[in-house]
């Protein structure tokens, strides 16, 4: 039974009048989170520059990750009390609640925000992706398809649908912060008699006996931001509205979903320590503080020190439309490339980012060169995103909501310490980290998959045997009448 957002019961019959729903789900759920990360992602890059006081902006982000560290592995208990639609309802709410705090931001308003908003990310994520696998293995059914790399293809094409959606998010985004910031007359940047440095050597304090001083950006008039964060505010009530009327409630596909509460519970702690997902877990950490590191400290400490903010949403367009435009190439080629090829590319590009930001010192080049490390990271992201999500989905696909709630708080935990970090550390150490974690991930994640295909292959194998048993007594017998 499904139950429409205006009340409107339905209650199909047979699988084959549900299978028509699939693709529309996934659009349905892929523009709601168009919509709201349109606003989240926009102020998420502009924190660490608009709200520098303190360290504000950091620290918010700070508490936002750690609280789904928190509350991450509890998704599932979550999600079955208030159900995978509800929570996707409650986050939006949350979400609009966060964009309204920026409006005043102090300790005493965002803070908060920022932990509930944490709070309710895990189970949001959650929901998102057994809704999304749940419309992939319904349509990969209805085409007959029942192979484990035909499955790979189909759920990797609807991952890749979303995370294009989800990811242009960073093109619309960054466009409305760059058009409206433009209006502003502030200058782009502060240095209040000292010497400033960007790049690798930016740090979060002054460096004592000397007149060089960590990065200090000029923020736009109060009225230019708050014009923005009006825009912000109507993309939150648009996404809200159109996964309350156009998003069905899910229905669950797989035995993991409709177990006990205590089992969903005690398998959120096991998924933790099983072997499979350790391995997994250092690439999406590394992947996780790669992108903290863009979000955090390219925009402010080579972006808006170099250029002034106006600048972050302009550049970070890049990285929205190359992420956009692999997510939805490159996946769709996933089938005969494979995903261990789509890994170890997306890494090599990362890593090289990662390499690049280490030895470029912003000085005077032009304005074109910002744009090449977000663009590159947005290819790497565009393959990860998706490949994470089809990779949990075929792994764990028995045990399919503790895989990503698992997932989603690992990752938070990468953030977490990733801006933690970057209140007391500068930002050339935590680049060696960010490398190192993503190369030990590498290899984490090619003794995974090739346990992953030996474990295939034996069940392959052990399948032909009984399809071979079973033809030899067939034959067997039909000798036997014939004679």
């Amino acid at each position: 039974m499904m139950i429409m957002g205006s009340g409107e019961v339905m209650d199909p019959t047979t699988e084959g009048q549900w299978m028509s729903w699939p693709m529309k789900n996934c659009l349905v759920l892929s523009l709601s989170f168009t919509f709201v990360y349109t606003a989240y992602l926009a102020i998420q890059n502009l924190q660490s520059s608009l709200n520098q006081e303190a360290n504000l902006g950091v620290v918010s982000l700070s508490v936002l990750y750690g609280s789904i560290i928190l509350f991450g592995t509890q998704s599932p208990l979550f999600i079955r009390y208030v159900g995978a639609k509800r929570v996707l309802l409650l986050a939006w709410f949350i979400h609009t609640l966060y964009t309204a705090s920026n409006f005043y931001p102090t300790f005493a308003t965002l803070i908060p925000t920022s932990a509930l908003l944490g709070a309710i990310a895990g189970p949001m994520w959650t929901s998102q992706g057994m809704y999304i696998s749940s419309a992939g293995e319904k349509y990969a059914a209805l085409q007959g398809i029942s192979t484990e790399a035909d499955l790979h293809a189909v759920l990797s094409k609807f991952n890749g649908i979303f995370f294009m959606f989800y990811e242009v998010t960073q093109v619309t985004g960054n466009m409305i912060s760059s058009f409206v910031l433009s209006t502003s007359s502030y200058n782009t940047s502060s240095t209040d008699g000292h010497n400033k440095i960007c790049g690798p050597d930016d740090c979060p304090f002054s460096a004592q006996g000397t007149n060089v001083t960590a990065a200090a950006i000029q923020e736009p008039e109060k009225h230019v931001v708050y014009t923005l964060l009006g825009v912000f505010l109507a993309c939150n009530v648009c996404g809200f509205m159109l996964t309350l009327f156009g998003l069905p409630q899910h229905t669950p596909t797989s035995r993991a979903e409709t177990d006990s509460v205590l089992k969903d519970v005690v398998s959120c702690f096991k998924m933790t320590v099983d072997s499979r997902m350790l391995l997994m877990l250092p690439l999406f950490m590394g992947q996780a503080m790669a992108v903290g590191v863009l979000y955090a400290d390219y925009t402010k400490a080579y972006i808006s020190c170099a250029l002034g903010v106006r600048w972050v949403g302009y550049i970070m367009t890049s990285y929205g439309i190359c992420t956009a435009i692999f997510a939805i190439g490159i996946n769709s080629l996933a089938g005969p490339l494979g995903r261990l090829v789509l890994f170890t590319v997306a890494v090599i590009i990362d890593t090289g980012t990662l390499v690049g930001m280490l030895l470029w010192q912003p000085r005077d080049e032009s304005v074109i060169v910002y744009f090449l490390i977000p663009a590159f990271s947005g290819i790497s992201e565009g393959i990860m995103q998706a490949q994470f999500n089809t990779l949990i989905a075929q792994v764990f696909k028995e045990n399919i909501s503790p895989a990503f709630a698992t997932y989603h708080t690992s990752k938070a935990t990468s953030f977490t310490i990733t801006f933690v970090l970057s209140t007391f550390i500068c930002l050339r150490p935590r680049l060696y980290i960010s490398i190192a974690l993503y190369l030990v991930g590498l290899v984490g994640y090619v003794i995974s998959e090739l346990r992953l295909r030996r474990k295939q292959s034996a069940e392959n194998k052990e399948a032909d045997d009984q399809n071979m048993g079973s033809f030899s007594c067939q034959k067997k017998l039909e000798n036997d009448f014939s004679s």
